[in-house]
């Protein structure tokens, strides 16, 4: 049966739903099988159970994609949608996110190799120090480039444990290879495709 949400309560976690014939059916967050939130206007197919909707999920046929990022990015939205998703290992990313970041992440690696060598060079405690700490930034780049790369597998459809193939010499090339596919347009563990159709 579909319908549409009427309105749903964090606090509480219960919701309502208007069928089409102007019935309405209440549910609960144990109810809702979908990886997005449930939205007030959100269109919904569902099992009616007495007054309560079991097994709710989102209608993609009424233009659910509609929230999706649209097909064009620019390159700081994506970089800066990668840094704001740094802990987001359950998601999904496009090509674009991935790359982008990519190439940052390769200006980062030189700009801190020659800053690292300044310092080495210099020889004194401070700049010693001052080595020590870009350690921070960089294990920062290392989780959230972790992070896109998995969203990245799971929006191709894969797991993201293809990413430990990365940590051995020749999986590398198998990891690229994936990383340049599409986007898989279907819906799965991992949420809605990244981008639209």
């Amino acid at each position: 049966m579909k319908g549409t949400v009427l309105g749903f309560d964090v606090q509480t976690g219960e919701g309502v739903i208007l069928n089409d014939q102007d019935v309405r059916y209440a549910f609960s967050k144990m109810n809702w099988r979908d990886t997005l939130a449930p939205m007030k206007g959100q269109r919904v197919d569902f099992e009616p159970w007495g007054t309560m909707a079991n097994n709710v999920f989102l209608d993609i046929q009424a233009g659910q994609f509609a929230s999706l990022p649209a097909a064009d990015m620019s390159f700081t939205d994506a970089v800066r949608s990668c840094f704001r998703r740094a802990t987001d290992f359950q998601g999904r990313s496009r090509r674009k996110e991935y790359w982008y970041f990519r190439i940052v992440e390769i200006c980062w690696t030189i700009l801190v190799s020659l800053i690292s060598d300044d310092l080495k060079h210099s020889g004194s405690v401070i700049a010693g120090l001052l080595n020590l700490l870009l350690i921070l930034p960089c294990l920062y780049m290392f989780v959230v480039d972790l992070s896109v790369s998995v969203r990245r597998l799971h929006d191709t459809g894969r797991s993201g444990w293809w990413m430990l193939l990365y940590f051995t010499v020749i999986g590398m090339i198998p990891v690229w290879i994936m990383m340049c596919f599409d986007t898989d347009y279907r819906i799965n563990k991992w949420g809605y495709p990244a981008k639209q159709p």
